[in-house]
This record gives structure tokens, sequence and C-alpha cells, in this order.
């Protein structure tokens, strides 16, 4: 193996080698101390160089890595957004009594991301992709209570509904061959017979990892009740692989799809509008969060739609995203963790004023005002709709989301206020310093990356100005007016529960699944007990993988003899790998 060949081996293993070291007890401690930097590798080969590897006794021949912008720029963003948002959960959770369990998972879902971005075939790309989705449901569920199993039921079932999508999405891309190589997949999809059916397909069961409008219920469920720098990989790095699946698995640039992609921009811009609505109304800061990753999700839904009805167009829409999911990943990161931080050192005194000021220019890039990465963003989505001769009305459009996202921005920022103490709890620490180094990160992608010394001129022009700015100054003073009303009339917003949509489906559901089975307590033969069992098998899937999670920290003192098995395995895995 060359220098090269390690570095992306590196990226992959590290991560789950020391999932080990946490399960293992007499490694657990050092396993621990260890796990915030597991990401470092995937940085590291995303800043560097790699090769190709190629397993070829590892599941249907394992190709990983490929040296183009695509894998390196979310190997950048994702591997920085999980190595500082591991520095974070160190100080995070430093009191916390189920941190083994955190950290396993953590590192399982790392691995899983990283393998996702590496994998070059089909199949590995859906292994790696299900190791994370289904390893998130750890963090998800960490805080053991009710809400928590409530957001994890929600999440592993709007999972499991995305898994199956994707599955027969794959199984009728790959067809007859023995797998397919992700460079293909747009050229295969394109000559199907059965290509509007994969793409519909592929369209929903990422759309759900993305948190697009209708398949989006999860989010505002899970986001409140994981753990800070859980949240932050949630929004910044796992559902950017969505995206990514929406890259690799789309025939964009090879076909025009007309419907579908009118389709897509409908719901791109619904979902930038109506996730707005429905986040002023939230009471928790992290929720307000998780609307306002909906609607920003909503402008990329918007260009990958467009590239579906301009295959010329779509080179320079792909660069857009790839724009949009950096800029979403940093920000949203640094929000969420800076929700997090904001507790420890209250919101008054000097550090307090550091947090706010730097949790309101994260607000700001979001909103897109001048001279932020959230400005750069839009101007490169507003190009390439250009290019693609998209509606007229589009830019005027994406400007009056501006105004939305101005809104939930400050919406976020009187919540985590009233949610933090005035005085700080504790000296914030790693919290601190990762986050501050997170901020740093973000700014040097603005003014220091490639994309970001290219723009800035175009920043600069007095229209891009203008069109930057105003929609922020007109979200401010929608904000002062509906401060002033709140203060003299007592005006309030009414509430609508965090998950919207998925409710009114809920009693939709509920008496039609009790009808459905109220003839299995009557009659419990034939059909009755198939649906009998059917309800049985859908009561223990949610609980299964809750209790099961709840008893990780148990096993883990138990594991000596399960950690020196998976050693063994490794090991092997290992021999395998150079053969």
């Amino acid at each position: 193996m060359s220098l090269a060949e390690v570095a992306v081996g590196a990226a992959l293993l590290v991560p789950l080698v020391w999932v080990l070291a946490v399960m293992i007890p007499g490694t657990r401690a050092v396993g621990m101390w260890l796990a915030p930097w597991a990401a470092l590798p995937a940085l590291g080969l995303g800043l560097g160089t790699g090769a190709t590897l190629h397993w070829k006794s590892v599941l249907l021949g394992m190709w990983l890595y490929g040296p183009e912008t695509v894998t390196r720029t979310y190997l950048i963003f994702t591997g920085a957004l999980w190595l500082f948002a591991g520095l974070f959960a160190k100080g995070y959770l430093r009191e916390d009594s189920r941190r083994p369990s955190f950290w396993g998972f953590y590192l399982a879902t790392l691995a899983g991301n990283v393998g996702a971005v590496l994998a070059l075939d089909v199949a590995s790309f859906y292994l790696f992709f299900a190791m994370m989705t289904f390893c998130a449901y750890g963090l998800v569920v960490h805080v053991r209570d009710e809400r928590a199993a409530e957001a994890g039921r929600v999440y592993i079932v709007m999972a499991l509904l995305g898994e199956v999508s994707l599955l027969a999405a794959f199984f009728l891309t790959v067809g007859t061959r023995i797998n397919v190589m992700l460079v293909d997949v747009a050229r295969v999809v394109s000559e199907s017979g059965s290509r509007d059916l994969i793409v519909v397909l592929v369209l929903v069961g990422f759309g759900i990892k993305v948190g697009a409008l209708l398949l989006h219920m999860w989010l505002p469920l899970a986001h409140p009740v994981a753990p800070a720098p859980a949240s932050a990989v949630l929004s910044g790095a796992i559902i950017k692989v969505g995206v990514l699946g929406w890259l690799r698995f789309l025939p964009l640039g090879q076909s025009s799809l007309p419907m579908v992609s009118q389709v897509c921009v409908g719901m791109g811009l619904a979902a930038a509008f109506y996730a707005v609505v429905v986040g002023l109304t939230q009471r928790e800061a992290k929720t307000v969060l998780a609307y306002s990753s909906v609607s920003q999700m909503g402008f990329i839904t918007l260009a990958v739609g467009l590239a579906l009805g301009t295959p010329e167009a779509a080179p320079m829409l792909v660069v857009a995203v790839l724009v949009y999911a950096v800029h979403h990943s940093m920000a949203k990161g640094l929000l969420f963790l800076g929700a997090g931080l904001l507790p420890a050192t209250g919101w008054r005194g000097w550090r307090g004023g550091l947090v706010l000021a730097g949790l309101a220019w994260s607000g700001l890039e979001i909103a897109g005002a001048p001279l932020t990465s959230g400005a750069l963003a839009k101007l490169s989505l507003k190009s390439a709709e250009a290019a693609a001769h998209g509606p007229e009305s589009l830019p005027l459009l994406l400007s009056l989301a501006a105004v939305g996202s101005t809104l939930l921005m400050a919406r976020f920022l009187e919540r985590v206020v009233a949610e933090s103490p005035e005085q700080g709890t504790s000296s914030a620490g790693w919290m601190g310093a990762s986050w501050g180094l997170l901020f740093a990160m973000d700014t040097a992608l603005l003014f220091w990356s490639p994309v970001g010394r290219e723009a800035l001129p175009r920043l600069l022009e007095a229209k891009n100005l203008v069109s930057s700015a105003w929609p922020v100054l007109v979200g401010a003073g929608v904000c002062a007016l509906a401060w002033s009303l709140r203060r003299r009339l007592g005006w309030r917003l009414p509430r609508i529960p965090a998950g919207d949509v998925l409710w009114p489906l809920m009693r939709v559901i509920q008496p039609a699944w009790r009808l459905l089975t109220a003839g299995a307590e009557r009659e419990p033969t034939g059909e009755g007990k198939t649906s009998e069992r059917l309800q049985q098998g859908v009561e223990r899937l949610q609980h299964f993988l809750l209790d099961e999670v709840d008893q990780v920290e148990a096993r883990l003192s138990r594991l000596r003899q399960v950690g020196l098995a998976l050693l063994v395995w490794l090991a092997v895995f290992l021999l395998l790998l150079v053969r």
C-alpha cells in the first residue's frame, strides 16, 4: 500500500478502531480521550491527497476515494464539523454518565458518514449510508426520556422508509450487474427503462435524510432532544449526505425531466417559506434551528430541480449546491454548538457577549447578509439559476425567503437567550475553544478558499451588496414591528407543534390502523391473525431499538470477551484488505 492509500484507509478505519477501544473496559478511557480526534484523518485527506483504494475481498469489491471536487469538498467540511463537534462534546458531556454510549454511536456514525463520502460504487455507498443512518439513532435517543423515545420512533420509522426506497432504486439501477461505479450511475439511470421510477425513489429516499418538505418531520423532533454536538453533526453533516446522494444517483446532466424539475422547484420554494412560518411559532431554540434547516434545504432542492430540467446547466448548479452545502454546514454547526455553549457561559459578561456576537454573525450568514458565506452561497445559486433559465420571479422569491431566514434567526436568538442563565455555570473550556476554532475555519473558507477568493470582488459590487442587504434590513424591520406589537398589545403567535404535518397525519393513520386491526381482536384467525401479528410487530419495532440502546452501557461493562472477538474480526478484515 502506498502512503496515499493508507491515508484513505485511515479516514475510514480510525473511527471503527476507536469504537472498539470505547467498547473494551480496559481501553475505554483512552478510547474516549481519542474519540474527538477520529475525524482528523478525513479532514486531512480532504486538505491533502489520496489515491483510489480497491479492496477486492470486501463486499462486492469496495472502491474508495476519487480525487474529485465533490469528494474533497465533502471531506473538508464534514471532517471539520465532526472534529470540532467532537472536541465540543468532550466538555459538553464531561458530567454525563452515558458518555461511553454517546462516543460509541458517535464514532460509528462518523465512520458511516466518511464511508458514504469515500464510496465509489453503489454497494459500498449503500452499506455506509445505512450504517450512518441507524447508528445516528443512538445519538437522537441519548437522553433516554419520553421525548427522546418519541423522536427516536419517528426517526427510525422514516429512516426505514428511506432505506426501502433507496434499496429499490439501487436494485433497479444495478439490474443484472454485480455492482455499478458511481461515476456511471447518472448514465445508467438515464438509459434505464425504469428511469422515472428510479428518480422518484432516489428523490424520496434521500429526501428524508435531507429534510425535504413533507419528509422533514423527524428533524424538528430529533434536534431538541439530541445533545448539542449531535445536533450539529445531524444538521451540518448527516443531512448533507442526503444531498450527496442526490448528486450521485440522479441523472444530472444526462436527462431532461421537466415535470420532476417543476415539482422539485415548487417543493423547494414551498419549503423555504413554509418552514419559516412554522419555525416562528416554536418555543425552543433548537427546534427553530431545525425548521431553519428545512427552509435552507429548500434552496438545495430547488437547485437540484433546476438541474433535472436543464442538463446543460447541471455542472454550474452542482457547484452552487456544493457552495451552499459548505456554507450551511459551517453556519448551522456554529449555531447548534453555540446553543449548547451559551448556557455554560451565560449571556451576561464578556464571554456571553462573545458567544452572542458569534451567534448573531452565524445568523446573518444563514440570512445571506453582505460579505458572509450566505451571501456567497446565494450569489452562486442565483447565477446558476440564471444559467438554467429559471422562472423570472425566482430571484425575488429567493430574496423574500431571505427575509424569512432573518426572522427565524431573530427568533432563535430570542429563544436561546431566554433558555440560558445570566451568569455561566462553567468555564466552557473545550466547548469554547472548539467553537472558536470552527468559527475561524468558517471565516477562512469564505476569504481564503479558491471559490471565496474568486467571488469576493463580485460580493463587493454595489448591486450584490444591495441585493444581499435589503432582505436582512426588511427582516430586521419586521422583527422590530413584531416586538413593538407584542409589548403594547401582548400579541403572540399561535404555536404549531414540532413535527407539524406529522400529527394530523397520525390522527388519520391511528383510527385507520385500529379499524384495520379490529378484526384481529374478534376473530384471531386467517387474515385477522395476520393483522394481529403485524400490529405486534410494529409495537415491537417501536420499543426494540430504544430498549437495546438503553442497555448499551450495562453491556459495555461485560463486553471484554466480545471486544476481543471484534479485535479478531478486525484483524481478519485487515488481512483480507492486504491480499
